[in-house]
């Protein structure tokens, strides 16, 4: 290959990266002694500093090497999102183990396989069970335990982190990311973002998605501050609230939930939070259009990222800092970061021009060491590389479709697979698939991806069973996948149709109504107004026809997002803001219901509350003369 065609096939940048060869542990050891009064993470519990944050993961650091925590091991950090997490992922590395961050609200089936999958046997968490030996997150015993760096020694080339991503196995694969690989992804993007002490980033994702690490190495790095996002997700009007009290400045947000906060922006016009000085989104496919929306509200630049567990989180960036928006209905992926090269290549491993589709294959330090205790899958996705010119090198086959355009930045095109993202989570349907077969009612099950206009992707599954309730099919889902795998539309059949050549005929697969499969309202029971008025917007959110007092909103097609709209047009449709928290504490009608009207009961008289909003206008009035003024924030 001539040096042109290198030039075409690579984005070119060095991978050596940012940060070849150093433990991103030993670097926010640094940051500690540099800034040990600053403030390192912030929940809506309180604050802590990096030595107070530094000083919490030493001691818990302590029992975890006492209760045999080291190198290549792994251990389970099973908290939710705030200063504990951090903390407790910390204090996994300083152990020189290496962390498996898992969700609290993940099905206990799929737990225990990830733990087992993992040969984990010590886990932090408050009475997590599942069979492995437990340590509260606040051990700390005896009192006088020290609170100095544990004398572990910690290489690069050791494990730092598993996560699991979906397998068309019908079994999800543990990604085992190694401290070389995360120390360069954290240096680079720090320095992408031009983070610094004086940013306030904001901690959005959650526990067992792997953006979570960019969002918490790179903060420590640059002596930053991290600030959590409220649980749970809340809605764009309410995040802005967060952004605009805590004085955030970055923010990372699944491209959903962008799209989202654009479209409430066009129907209720208000100011983006004045502190936030960059947005980087990513998980899912970016469209100019939302981009475009974005600039009628703000100048606040985007960076549209790229990327997948197996390379470290993000692998490419494209920035939009001005109002010129790219040419086609995507946005473009950009280039690598430092430490990663990307190659578009044909099926025989070849460079193709600029300009013509091939899978998309990234190299370098940024690439995960391989699928932990999975030789075989390893060696089908991590394939030699050509180009490096390093014995032993590496490369990932994506599976994307893309192209390199003219102007040298990379744009994505589809999936070469079946393999989809649904709430900016990595999907595959095989697994869902064979989740379904495993039921004892199901002699075959297909699950696709199918458009859907106001929610990006959705899920459909056919079915050849006998005797079955769909609500059985949705609990046996529920007990072994997160709640994003579940499909929301069910079809059952006497046989799945064929080609003649004895595959899936896709084309006589009917396309369902979205949330086609739910229970229905007797007819006996009549709803109150206030129910009615409910169902009509569950009705319109989830474009169905008949929904049932007591059907959970999670379980007939609904998620957090969807959620989002509900709270929106909740909110209209009553002459009153309905809080996040409540949706989701109140998934049904009958209990949603029952708690607005308790609400109703216990909430102030109108001229107060009326008093109370003019109050607060007259507050945020006052700040925005001070910020007019020159006032610090």
């Amino acid at each position: 290959m001539d040096q042109e065609d290198e030039r075409r096939a690579s984005t070119g940048l060095d991978p050596a990266g940012a940060c070849a060869g150093v433990c991103v542990l030993r670097l926010i050891e640094e940051r500690v002694r540099a800034s040990p009064d600053g403030v390192a993470v912030a929940d809506r519990d309180g604050v802590m500093t990096y030595a107070e944050l530094d000083a919490a993961a030493n001691q818990l650091a302590g029992v975890l090497v006492e209760r045999g925590a080291a190198a290549e091991g792994v251990v389970a950090v099973n908290l939710p999102r705030g200063r504990e997490l951090v903390m407790a992922v910390l204090a996994v590395l300083k152990s020189g183990a290496a962390y498996l961050p898992l969700d609290p609200a993940l099905p206990a089936e799929r737990r225990a396989y990830q733990l087992e999958a993992a040969g984990v046997a010590l886990q932090i968490g408050r009475d997590a069970g599942d069979g492995v030996e437990s340590v509260d997150p606040a051990a700390a015993e005896p009192p006088g335990r020290t609170v100095q760096n544990p004398a572990v020694a910690v290489a690069p080339g050791d494990l730092a982190y598993v996560i699991f991503t979906s397998g068309s196995t019908g079994r999800p694969k543990p990604v085992a990311v190694t401290h070389a690989s995360l120390a360069n992804h954290a240096a680079a993007i720090s320095a992408a973002f031009e983070l610094t002490e004086a940013d306030r980033v904001l901690q959005f994702a959650g526990p067992g998605f792997d953006v979570f690490g960019e969002e918490v190495f790179p903060t420590l790095l640059a002596g930053a501050r991290l600030v959590v996002a409220p649980d749970p997700v809340p809605s764009p009007a309410e995040l802005e609230e967060h952004l605009r009290r805590e004085h955030v400045t970055v923010a990372n947000l699944p491209t959903p939930y962008w799209d989202q906060w654009v479209r409430d922006l066009d129907t209720e016009p208000r100011e983006v939070p004045e502190a936030l000085r960059l947005l980087v989104v990513g998980s899912d496919t970016g469209h100019t259009r939302t981009l475009a929306g974005w600039r009628r509200h703000t100048s606040v630049p985007v960076f549209n990222a790229y990327g997948l567990t197996e390379t470290t989180i993000t692998a490419t960036l494209q920035a939009f800092t001005g109002p010129l928006l790219p040419e086609g209905d995507t946005l473009p992926i950009g280039r690598p970061l430092a430490g990663a090269r990307a190659y578009v290549l044909d099926a025989e491993l070849e460079p193709v021009p600029a300009g013509t589709l091939g899978e998309l294959y990234l190299g370098g330090v940024a690439l995960a060491r391989g699928y932990l205790g999975q030789p075989g899958p390893t060696a089908d996705r991590f394939v030699p590389d050509p180009f490096g010119g390093t014995p032993g090198g590496r490369l990932y086959r994506t599976g994307d479709l893309a192209m390199l355009r003219v102007d040298g930045a990379l744009a994505f095109v589809g999936r070469v697979d079946d393999q989809v993202k649904i709430r900016g989570q990595r999907v595959e349907p095989a697994e869902i698939s064979a989740a379904l077969c495993t039921h004892p009612a199901v002699r075959q099950a297909h699950v696709r991806a199918v458009d859907d206009e106001t929610d990006g992707k959705r899920l459909v599954a056919y079915v050849v069973a006998v005797e079955v309730e769909l609500s059985q099919l949705r609990g046996h889902l529920a007990m072994s996948l997160p709640a994003a795998m579940i499909p929301t539309s069910y079809v059952l059949l006497d046989e799945l149709p064929l080609t003649a050549n004895g595959k899936i005929d896709h084309r006589a697969l009917r396309v369902p109504a979205h949330g086609s499969a739910v229970s229905v309202v007797p007819q006996e029971v009549a709803l109150t107004g206030l129910e009615e008025q409910i169902a009509a917007v569950w009705r319109e959110v989830l474009r169905i026809g008949q929904v049932g007092l007591d059907d959970s909103f999670f379980e007939i097609g609904g998620h957090s997002l969807l959620l989002v709209q509900v709270q929106r047009k909740l909110t209209g449709v009553l002459g009153r803001q309905i809080p996040g928290v409540a949706l989701f504490a109140h998934p049904t009608i009958r209990k949603l219901a029952a708690h607005l009207r308790e609400g109703d009961r216990s909430e102030p008289a109108a001229d107060e509350r009326a008093d109370e909003r003019r109050s607060g206008r007259a507050r945020l009035q006052q700040r925005r003369a001070r910020q007019s003024a020159g006032g610090a924030r």
